[in-house]
């Protein structure tokens, strides 16, 4: 039981639990905030970034594949910065 009580002491100081408990939260109850919802939406273009996707399925060279995957990645992770940002503007406010 102790250890139990220091793991769970431990995984409490870890800013990802947080924020990983701030994007279930907002999943759970369908509710994003407006400033969220733009990183939301940034994250899905670079998803489905259609220069990635049709140079994956016309079979383009390795090096222009590694491009637009980098590229769309680089979107992804700016679109889920800016939305984990509008969340945590969010849960300070609430």
């Amino acid at each position: 039981m102790a250890k139990q009580t220091w793991l769970s002491n431990i995984t409490n100081l870890c800013p990802y639990k947080h924020i990983f408990q701030l994007v279930k939260t907002a999943i759970k109850e369908r509710k994003m905030p407006q400033s969220a919802r733009s990183g939301f939406m940034i994250a899905m273009l670079g998803l489905f970034c259609p220069l990635f996707w049709i140079a994956l399925f016309t079979g383009a060279s390795g090096k222009e594949l590694l491009f637009h995957a980098t590229h769309s990645g680089l979107v992804i992770s700016i679109g889920l910065v800016i939305m984990v940002q509008g969340l945590l503007k969010e849960h300070e406010k609430g």
